[in-house]
């Protein structure tokens, strides 16, 4: 079974915000039109796995590394 974990940005409205939209370092949407970046979630390929709400990219993808290494 497959253990690829991405890591999805999600707009206030819940909709998916692209990879493509552009923000500063501190995190200010330089795209027009984009509302910003309200969430993050892990997803993991397996389909068993999915975390928790979280405030910044880093601690999502750092859920994602545990749930793949507690499934080894």
């Amino acid at each position: 079974m497959s253990h690829k974990v991405t890591v999805n940005a999600y707009h206030p409205d819940s909709t998916v915000c692209p990879p493509d939209h552009k923000y500063t370092t501190s995190n200010r949407p330089l795209t027009e039109g984009c509302p910003g970046r309200n969430v993050f979630f892990a997803i993991c390929a397996c389909g068993s796995w999915s975390s928790a709400a979280s405030a910044t990219k880093g601690y999502a993808a750092e859920m994602g590394r545990r749930h793949r290494a507690a499934a080894r």
